[in-house]
């Protein structure tokens, strides 16, 4: 299993997790569109002293301010969904040197490195626990990485160092996975893809 396999894996769990809210924040969009727009009637209806106009122009003044603050409260709800699933893919991934499939994976990252320090001899920095997992024998290896998996790979002089760390991989893939999350968890919520934005053009 690659990274990109593990993080779709986590992904697929943490869409399900953030269902329910991003429903509640879409339910809180649509009340206070609702509370204003009734707000806005009752003042036109009880405006017999004034003018059509100005009751007219408040009660738009007051859709709109409700829009601008539902969006603000929608865009606050997929922030905080976007940033707990980028945490719990980070605390998800702490746990997979403990799965049976981390070995295979951590000797193709160390491959991996190899190949692109591209050096006649190497140095591999894996944590402890990880040293029984690697298939020794075209490189030395130091168990005194302080990390929570992966690898450094380094020439033997320690002037080139390849950071397969998971810190290091999930830091180059931070903004990709905030992309992949946006897209996949609130493409639903478009206006034009669901009747749900019907409610905000209908009268203005």
């Amino acid at each position: 299993m690659g990274l990109e396999q593990l993080t779709a894996t986590i992904l697929d769990e943490v869409k399900k997790e953030a269902a329910s809210t991003l429903s509640a924040a879409e339910s809180e969009r649509r009340r206070m569109l609702s509370d204003a727009k009734a707000a806005g009637e009752a003042g036109r209806k009880g405006a017999e002293a004034r003018t059509e106009e100005f009751v007219e122009a408040q009660r738009r003044e007051r859709i709109a301010w409700a829009r601008i603050e539902a969006k603000r409260g929608i865009n606050e709800a997929r922030e905080s969904v976007v940033d707990g699933a980028i945490e719990e893919v980070f605390e998800k991934l702490r746990a997979f040197p403990k799965d049976k499939a981390y070995p295979k994976f951590l000797n193709a990252l160390v491959e991996k490195g190899l190949k692109e320090l591209d050096a006649p001899k190497a140095v591999v920095h894996v944590r402890k626990d990880d040293k029984k997992h690697l298939k020794n024998g075209k490189y030395s290896v130091k168990d005194d990485l302080d990390e929570w998996g992966g690898c450094i790979v380094e020439s033997e002089d320690g002037s080139v160092r390849i950071g397969l760390t998971f810190t290091a991989l999930m830091e180059q893939k931070r903004e990709l996975l905030r992309k992949r999350l946006y897209e996949s968890l609130f493409k639903p919520l478009s206006p034009g893809r669901s009747g749900k934005g019907k409610d905000e053009g209908s009268e203005v």
